[in-house]
């Protein structure tokens, strides 16, 4: 289901969405709710999340993955992008409604819309466009403004720029007379909690360019823990909540309802080969045979994760099943012993974990089980990833990174370097891609260990639930309906 945009107003200028359905007396097709029922404006969405954002700032953007993602779930709401990606993951319009580039991709014009306005009611323009992309994308880039254009260029080819203007934290805005920011997106701040802990609200931005959200308000409650978030959707405190991998199936069958989206997480091995202990080769081939990645997904992520051999899960690549998982304790023990190095006691390897999720402790632990059942001792060592303490010496480190866009070239630049690899400077063709995403698997420095789902659970009253296949929220196009009549486990 789709915010309505007045017709009358050909896409450019505001209008009272209701006001237009009514007087055209227009047609509306809802899933997931029975034939009769039309979506309804108004009401309250409440909504937790674990993750505390400090700032609705672009300019100030986490390097924590996990903080990252929160951060552009919480901006969205009240900001947009130059292009957008639909539900298949195809490249829209957004402020932009046209974009060309030169041959060698190092520049590229984008056409700002028309009539567009921030919240507090000033015009969008190209310099305004400009300056606050020029302050997301660095001095390696220069952007510029025409009279109806932003203009980006570099010095070096950017054939996915489009895929990263569409995601992560390059978003339009304009500095208020108050110093705070302001967007053009379905909600407007009207209360904010300092620091990210406690409630802020949301409310609906009428004069939205894309149509008014069908809810009047959104109340965010961020910092809170799993365990408080089950209680509240279980007892009818909030209306969408985030659910870990071990409480999805204990939720569902509390008769909560619950969404999943394709595996859109990464567990990963990284593997510093210039640590002594795992130097040779034959050594890092032998951790990766020893690891049960099935266990890890159908018991540590509770059948919500698969196991993986490769970096992507296969919606995003078709090509998942060229990696295949392989686990073979004897030929591991072979390789141990061709190696002739001994990895016991008292020099363990080390393997760091991000001591914040609970997830990657389990995975953790159930990778060192598998070492220790070859003769490798494991030391587990967990840190806060908060990106701005420096990760410990470790000879393994357990990386959990977030597929965030369904490009597969940009997506891997980003993955690899997560994993402290470097991406080739050509991504462009899929032999390419592949051969990438190949080097540092069969090199054994990283090993893929599962993918896992992102899975929410929601109140009877939430209507259509209707998020990307890679994750996050849409909740301008969600609106609350009779608790009567809604059940089952599907959004």
């Amino acid at each position: 289901m789709k915010r309505i945009v007045c017709p009358l107003s050909a896409g450019n200028n505001p209008c009272a969405t209701l006001v237009a359905l009514l007087a055209l007396g227009a047609a509306v097709t809802v899933p997931n709710a029975c034939a009769s029922t039309r979506p309804q404006v108004g009401g309250t969405l409440r909504v937790q999340m674990s993750e505390r954002v400090s700032a609705i700032d672009p300019r100030q953007w986490p390097s924590a993955p996990a903080q990252a993602a929160a951060a552009e779930r919480v901006d969205a709401l009240v900001f947009d992008r130059l292009v957008t990606l639909d539900e298949r993951g195809t490249l829209q319009p957004a402020l932009a409604i046209s974009w060309q580039h030169d041959a060698q991709f190092k520049r590229w014009q984008f056409r700002i819309r028309e009539g567009v306005k921030f919240s507090d009611g000033s015009p969008l323009t190209s310099p305004v466009a400009a300056l606050a992309l020029q302050q997301s994308l660095g001095i390696s880039f220069d952007v510029s403004a025409t009279s109806d254009s932003v203009v980006i260029r570099v010095e070096h080819p950017v054939p996915q720029l489009l895929s990263e203007l569409a995601a992560g934290r390059y978003f339009v805005f304009h500095v208020a007379e108050d110093n705070s920011l302001v967007g053009t997106g379905p909600f407007r701040v009207a209360e904010w909690a300092a620091g990210g802990s406690g409630n802020s609200i949301f409310v609906a931005n009428e004069n939205c360019w894309a149509g008014r959200p069908f809810v009047d308000k959104i109340e965010l409650a961020m910092g809170v823990d799993f365990q408080q978030q089950a209680s509240a959707i279980s007892f009818g405190q909030a209306d969408v909540v985030e659910l870990p991998a071990y409480q999805v199936r204990r939720a569902a069958q509390r008769g909560v309802r619950t969404a999943s989206s394709d595996p859109v997480e990464s567990f990963a091995l990284a593997i510093d080969p210039s640590r002594p202990g795992v130097q040779d080769a034959r050594v890092r081939q032998a951790i990766s045979l020893s690891i049960d990645r099935a266990s890890i997904a159908d018991v540590i992520l509770q059948k919500q994760g698969i196991m993986a051999g490769g970096l992507f899960p296969n919606w995003i690549t078709g090509y998942a099943h060229l990696f295949p998982a392989t686990f073979d304790m004897a030929r591991a023990k072979e390789l141990l012993a061709a190696s002739g190095r001994e990895l016991s006691h008292p020099m363990p390897l080390v393997l760091f974990y991000d001591s914040g999720d609970a997830e990657a402790r389990a995975v953790a632990d159930r990778v060192a089980v598998n070492l220790r059942e070859i003769g490798i001792m494991v030391q587990v060592s967990g840190q806060t990833a908060d990106g701005k303490t420096k990760a410990p010496v470790a000879d393994l480190r357990l990386v959990r990174q977030r597929i965030s866009m369904p490009d597969p070239a940009a997506a891997l630049s980003r993955l690899l370097s997560s994993l402290g690899e470097a991406a080739p400077a050509a991504l462009e063709t899929p032999e390419q891609i592949y051969a990438a995403e190949r080097a540092p698997i069969d090199a054994f420095r990283v090993i893929p260990l599962a993918h896992i789902t992102e899975s929410y659970g929601l109140s009877p009253q939430v209507r259509d639930w209707m998020p990307p296949r890679w994750g996050g929220w849409n909740l301008a196009d969600v609106w609350l309906g009779p608790p009567s009549g809604a059940g089952g486990n599907s959004p």
